[in-house]
């Protein structure tokens, strides 16, 4: 599977512990930045598929989901005690000479298994 840099947002907008969800090429991901590192991550939780970001949190090297509270390793995607649970997608990503954060998402559209479940409200 082939995959593209595209920018994304402004590294210094990128505020520490904040979520950003962001749609790439049609993939969910979210960026976020913890101990001064930033993380691209699929905005999707493997358990049940609920978006991350916004609503999630990230902590003491994890990000944990708003719907249920499962917790996965920021620098892996790993479940923290969960059994059975799909670590998450990372996305690669880099800071262009000029500041911006560029991710790499695959060329392919996402299947419905990379896209979250919208909450009814």
């Amino acid at each position: 599977m082939s995959e593209t840099y595209h920018r994304v947002v402004q590294a210094s907008d990128i505020e520490e512990k904040a979520m950003l969800p962001f749609v790439v090429n049609r993939w969910p991901l979210f960026l976020c930045r913890e101990e001064g590192i930033v993380h691209a991550i699929i905005n999707r939780c493997t358990h049940a598929a609920a978006e991350l970001a916004p609503g999630g949190k990230v902590r003491r090297g994890s990000v944990m989901c708003p719907l249920h509270g499962a917790r996965f390793k920021l620098e892996s995607g790993e479940c923290l005690g969960g059994t059975g649970y799909k670590p998450l997608k990372l996305f690669p990503w880099r800071e262009s000479d000029d500041g911006w954060i560029e991710v790499a998402v695959p060329d392919e559209a996402p299947g419905m298994e990379h896209l979250p479940v919208k909450a009814l409200v």
